[in-house]
């Protein structure tokens, strides 16, 4: 086929041969329909030659392969980032906080991702944090452990009628009857391990 024949069989596939960017975006149907429309306007006296039109139809395969291994690797990779994040849940990360850049830490209450895809922690003080910020991870068990003898202060949610403030020295730690981490303070008094929002310097 001549350049004139071939011009003439991409404007009838198409309306008009694809542009440089436009060509990638083709689909294999795309690209039967330009191979038959080229089989279709060929020269009688060169017609194309079986090896040439095996060759094409193989280069179609090749992209309908390519097309469907792309898309079964981008599902995977957003499966296995959905499960990497949400096996967080309940875990004790330490990081930068998206929202002033500044070192924060705390229990990880959710997931949700962003325009981009990426993974973002919600933290139990309500507080965000990307999972690519995260420098270190460890059970809220161990976490609430290592404050024994450390003076905390923070908020008591547990009952939304009556939301007070909270502030002692952590004596012990437990696990709930909800599976919640739970720190004892000297006042008697206890606190969710997620609501706790800092500790008090020692005072000399």
């Amino acid at each position: 086929m001549d350049p004139i024949q071939s011009s003439t069989a991409l404007a009838a596939a198409g309306g008009a041969a694809p542009s440089k960017n436009s060509f990638s975006a083709l689909s294999s149907e795309d690209f039967f329909g330009l191979l038959i429309t080229q089989l279709t306007n060929q020269d009688p006296f060169e017609p194309t030659g079986n090896e040439e039109l095996f060759n094409q139809i193989a280069s179609i395969r090749e992209i309908e392969l390519s097309t469907a291994l792309t898309e079964s690797l981008e599902t995977l990779t957003s499966q296995q980032r959905f499960g990497a994040a949400s096996s967080l849940i309940g875990r004790f990360v330490t990081g930068v906080s998206g929202s002033d850049g500044m070192p924060h830490s705390g229990i990880v209450t959710g997931v949700r991702f962003d325009a981009k895809g990426e993974a973002v922690l919600q933290l139990g003080d309500g507080t965000e944090m990307a999972l690519a910020d995260v420098t270190t991870i460890e059970a809220a068990e161990s976490a609430a452990e290592s404050l024994i003898g450390t003076k905390v202060f923070g908020v008591d949610r547990r009952d939304p009628s009556d939301v007070r403030a909270v502030e002692g020295i952590v004596t012990s730690a437990r696990t709930d009857e909800r599976g919640e981490t739970v720190v004892e303070l000297d006042t008697g008094e206890d606190i969710r391990f997620r609501d706790v929002l800092g500790t008090v310097p020692d005072q000399l």
